[in-house]
Formats: structure tokens, sequence, C-alpha cells
């Protein structure tokens, strides 16, 4: 079956992306801490496309934090749902016009020691407009 042409916004997009952790408690002033990571959105760029990507998203935690890995299904869907209808004329309620497999999402650690970058594969559910199973390997950008 032949893939339809996706329209799309080419370029490198950089943002600083919100998170909460699992725990919700209040310090003395009553603030809950809300997390933060670097998220990058490559569109259309070579390097992807050689390897049929249309869209890489790589998710990056920062030192200081609980991390991205036990938040991922929610950032990815967060950053899907908010970048994706501008940058595809994707809307969330409609169908789906990127197919999953062209999209990449990488997750790094890059304050941990010998922590390579880890590919992370997740599905999406067109019903719920969310992504769950999410499942790591080793990210490789010459097999990957």
């Amino acid at each position: 079956m032949k893939e339809k042409s996706v329209f799309y916004h080419p370029g490198i997009y950089r943002f600083q992306w919100p998170y909460l952790a699992a725990w919700l408690s209040q310090n003395e002033q009553h603030e809950v801490t809300v997390y933060h990571c670097d998220v990058e959105i490559r569109v259309g760029q070579e390097e992807d496309m050689k390897v049929g990507k249309l869209v890489t998203v790589t998710v990056t935690a920062r030192e200081h934090t609980p991390g991205v890995q036990n938040f991922i299904t929610e950032i990815a869907t967060k950053v899907r749902l908010s970048f994706f209808d501008q940058i595809f004329l994707e809307k969330h309620w409609g169908k789906t016009l990127v197919p999953e497999h062209r999209i990449r999402w990488i997750e790094c650690h890059p304050y941990i020691e010998d922590q390579s970058p880890l590919q992370v594969s997740m599905k999406w559910d067109s019903k719920k407009h969310a992504y769950h199973s999410p499942a790591w390997k080793t990210f490789s950008k010459q097999t990957n």
C-alpha cells in the first residue's frame, strides 16, 4: 500500500518541556517542583530521511532531575499533541497523518556515565490520543 504524501514545515525545533514527577509533594513554601527536559524535533532533515524517518524527536533529561524514562510516554504524547498539528497540519482529533514508522523517538541521559542514547518505540492510540507501551534499545545513527 502506498503512503499518502505528508505536508510539513521542515526544520529543527528546540525547546524546553515541563513535566511533573510521579510524586507531587510540596516544599515548605507549598510549591511543587516542575521539572524540565530539552526537546529537539528534527523534521525533514536529510540524514533522517535517508533512513526513512520524516521526524526525529530527541528528549534529553537534565542533571539533578528524576530523568525522563518513567515519563517518556506522557512527554511524547504532549509534544505530539502540541506541535504536530502545526508542523504537519495534523489535528489530534482527526486521522493521524504521520505514519508511526516515520517517527523516531530518542531519549538521552547525558549526565549518566556511559549511557548511550536510547531509541524508544511506542504505540500510538488514535482513540485516546496517547502513546503507550514504550520499549527501549540502544540508538546508533548507523543502524537506526
